[in-house]
């Protein structure tokens, strides 16, 4: 009897035990059913969290770290207990099969998936489908999860974008009642400006995959790179009348997608449209998302050799938990649950199945560009002399791609397509001129980010089409046909600011030439160091100076007493820039420092225009670029107070790209504050609100009267409309550089142009830059019809003040680098 009941306690403790190590559901864990709430990012990271801590053996956590508003963000690798164990040998080990890391490497490693949720926060239905992935393959009790672990590792970024994931979960649930409504009119179905679809500087994270200009991207690529999935899978929504979207994708392809990828992405459509086609669910392929623009979540892991892909659900932000269809079915979040959760089991199983292959053609796509070069062009050459900040902006970048470069360490002379005029000619080789050659592991990545001229096999694409780094960077540039490399030691960058010995210095000079200038201008003013500006050519120190040179004198500054010199120097160095320190007022040739052509310069109150019909990434842009790229502050103006702001209080307002009509009630009242002295910075379509009004110069061409084509076909109206688009293409832009908004630059720059260009000369202003010659991209026919004579950038003289017209960003997406010292000058050096 002792023994039965010893037996039956020792039997109720083990099942006690079991119980207690059984993995609750997200339904368990959450207390409520799938797709009844929007759940907080809090809430998922802590359900990741519980998995990790319940199944050790299967289950590890990576942080990456926090987010501009301090949410974590994190990878879950998830695995067999295997693989867990060994998991940094395996990271290594597929590193040393590439060529990116040191080591002989094991080509006996599982197949790593990557899969991203939430990359636009408020497609929100992907969060919420990450924990049932996750709680799916760490139970790892199904056929299918038993079948992939023993192949695969998975790592899972449960939400890319946490700050726009909580505005919109925020937002639903505060507006959410016991149940909710399918009425068209709800606000829950009207997300209020900007929606969560963005970030915290309201970017689009799956536009700077690439570029990585945010703090999520970087985090999130810096890991990407350490671990060079051989699949990564990219998760989204579109909108509510929409069914879903899996791969293969639409064209255009990038032609260096390889074989294996293309059959790749078919078999991807096999593998999901059996769930699919079982369960009666509707869908599309090969239509819309195309695998062209290179920083997105499928292209960017595609050119790292990876399979990668898009997923799109029919949903997005008007969704919430419940919509009505036009087609009159109702769409729930459960239902887009079950969907994304389908496709995201189709690619485990595929890449599964496929895996050995996979890994094969992984390694050779690394492996043969390391051996024999990739591509028409083998080597990219950036000369380096007169360049160096942007020599130096673009290292950077390609240090956070892992893109290998070097310096030439001698002179050579050699031949290319040349950048700037588009022709093969004789060069030569300088000592630190940049090299970028495609025998690397990365040469496919380095091909396609540098070569001249895209091939686009089908101009209905998604995005821009043009994006070549050295038009980015605005550098003179030759392509190579022959491989080239350089030294291996970098130029120094640092600063020289020589003073000689007993001198005391009357002045500082620095000729704008940078982007760089405008951060150490920045950092002058922030310091409340008096700055002045010449704005003509002058020859002092032995130095020939340019229109546009910073003067940093004792005079005005002499609250800096004897450490004066110091200050200002120690300022310079921090941003690598090149000061001549002079003795005397007296200048060689030009105007003297006290001439009046040198003007002090005032550090400038700056608004920004933010709020309902302001198209957010464009505010995003210009908000970032202050407040982050140049560190300096700037005021965000909500349209919906507008009238009430004393604009007299501003020396500078930026209006972004939107629309006014409901925003400046009075336009009147602006032009008047201009008149007083202020400055109005308007952007792309910002101009078409005050163009042709009392007072403002800026109109349009006046248009012929549309011809109606009789014979046009509906079947092809989609693609007749492409003779109407510019996506995105690369043009050459005229510049008076006399003038204090082109300060800096040469007599052209390369602009990435994205609207149609229709206004006419300003008659009485200044056309300081009108557009060239087209440089690379898709333009449609009658695009490039319309886009002759017109203006690209212009500044109107108003009253004390100035009207400055940027037709088109110079800071898009916050990588266009080339750009960026014109934006810095319409704030500081126009006045």
């Amino acid at each position: 009897m002792l023994n039965i009941n010893k037996l039956a306690l020792f039997l109720f403790f083990v099942s006690h035990a079991i119980i207690a190590q059984t993995l609750k559901s997200p339904e368990e864990y959450f207390g409520n059913a799938t797709g009844s709430k929007f759940h907080f990012h809090h809430q998922l990271i802590g359900y990741a969290e519980y998995v990790a801590a319940n199944k050790p053996e299967n289950v590890k956590i990576f942080p990456l770290g926090f987010t501009t508003e301090g949410r974590p963000q994190m990878i879950v690798a998830i695995g067999s207990k295997e693989n867990i164990q060994n998991i940094e040998l395996i990271r290594k080990s597929n590193l040393q099969n590439i060529g990116l890391m040191a080591g002989a490497g094991n080509k006996n490693i599982p197949t790593i998936a990557y899969l991203s949720y939430n990359v636009h926060g408020n497609e929100s239905v992907n969060a919420e489908t990450s924990v049932k992935v996750i709680y799916e393959m760490a139970n790892g009790t199904s056929d299918l999860a038993k079948k992939v672990l023993k192949n695969t590792l998975i790592l899972i970024d449960p939400c890319v974008n946490p700050d726009g994931f909580d505005r919109y979960s925020q937002w639903y649930n505060r507006y959410l009642g016991k149940k909710p409504d399918l009425h068209a009119a709800s606000v829950e179905h009207h997300e209020p400006w900007p929606g969560g679809r963005f970030n915290h500087y309201l970017f689009d994270l799956n536009r700077d995959i690439a570029w990585q200009t945010q703090k999520e991207t970087q985090q999130r690529i810096n890991f990407y790179n350490s671990w060079m999935p051989h699949l990564h899978a990219d998760f989204h929504e579109m909108g509510p009348n929409s069914t879903y979207y899996f791969p293969p994708s639409a064209k255009p392809f990038h032609e260096d997608l390889t074989g294996f990828q293309r059959e790749f992405q078919e078999l991807l459509g096999q593998y999901n449209k059996k769930a699919f086609d079982e369960k009666g669910w509707l869908y599309f392929t090969k239509e819309n998302y195309d695998l062209f623009y290179p920083s997105y979540g499928d292209t960017y892991p595609s050119y790292n050799g990876a399979i990668g892909m898009t997923f799109e659900q029919g949903g997005g932000g008007p969704a919430g938990l419940a919509y009505k269809r036009n087609d009159g079915d109702t769409l729930t979040l459960k239902d887009r649950i079950m969907h994304s959760f389908s496709t995201s089991m189709g690619a485990l199983e595929a890449l599964s199945d496929k895996s050995e292959k996979t890994i094969e053609e992984f390694n050779k796509f690394f492996n043969d560009a390391q051996g024999k070069g990739f591509g028409k062009y083998k080597s990219y050459v950036m000369k380096f002399k007169g360049n160096e900040a942007k020599v130096k902006a673009l290292a950077e970048q390609l240090d956070k791609m892992q893109i290998e470069y070097s310096f030439a360490n001698k002179k050579s002379a050699v031949s290319g397509f040349n950048y700037q005029n588009q022709k093969e000619e004789a060069f030569s080789v300088d000592e630190n001129d940049m090299i970028v050659n495609s025998y690397q592991p990365k040469g496919v990545l380095a091909k396609i980010l540098f070569e001249p001229k895209s091939y686009l096999e089908d101009s209905n694409t998604y995005d821009i089409t043009a994006w070549a780094l050295p038009y980015a960077y605005d550098l003179p540039a030759f392509a190579l046909s022959q491989k080239l490399s350089g030294g291996t030691t970098k130029p120094k960058f640092d600063s020289k600011v020589e003073i000689a010995n007993g001198k005391r210095v009357f002045a500082f000079a620095s000729e704008v030439s940078s982007f760089e200038e405008s951060k150490f201008l920045a950092q002058l003013f922030k310091e409340k160091i008096k700055v002045r500006l010449q704005e003509a050519p002058f020859k002092a120190g032995g130095k020939d100076f340019g229109a546009g040179t910073l003067l940093i004198t004792r005079k005005g500054n002499e609250n800096l007493g004897e450490n004066f010199e110091a200050k200002v120097t120690a300022i310079a160095k921090a941003f690598d820039i090149n000061l001549l320190p002079l003795y005397s007022g007296l200048v060689e040739s030009g105007p003297d420092m006290g001439a009046s052509s040198v003007d002090v310069l005032n550090p400038p109150k700056i608004g920004l225009m933010v709020g309902a019909g302001i198209t957010p990434t464009a505010a995003g842009d210009v908000w970032h670029f202050f407040d982050q790229q140049l560190d300096y502050p700037i005021t965000l103006i909500d349209g919906s107070y507008f009238g009430r702001v004393d604009l007299w209080t501003l020396d500078v307002l930026i209006l972004p790209n939107g629309q006014y009509g409901n925003i400046i009630k009075d336009h009147k009242e602006v032009t008047r504050w201009v008149s007083d002295g202020g400055r109005v910075i308007l952007l792309e379509s910002a101009n078409d609100f005050l163009a042709g009004k009392d007072g403002i110069e800026l109109k349009s061409k006046s248009k012929p009267d549309a011809k109606n084509d009789i014979n046009k076909s509906y079947g092809s109206r989609d693609r007749d409309a492409i003779s109407d688009q510019i996506p995105g293409a690369i043009y050459k832009v005229n510049l008076d550089n006399t003038h204090p908004l082109a300060y800096g630059y040469e007599k052209t720059s390369n602009v990435m142009i994205k609207n149609t260009l229709d206004n006419e000369y300003l008659k009485n202003g200044w056309n300081v830059g009108k557009l060239g010659e087209h440089v690379s991209g898709f333009v449609g026919q009658n695009v490039k019809k319309t886009m002759k004579d017109v203006p690209v950038f212009a500044v109107q003289d108003h009253g004390k003040g100035k009207i400055i017209h940027l037709l088109e960003s110079p800071i898009f997406r916050g990588f266009w680098y080339g750009g960026k010292l014109m934006m810095a000058n319409a704030a500081f050096l126009v006045r």
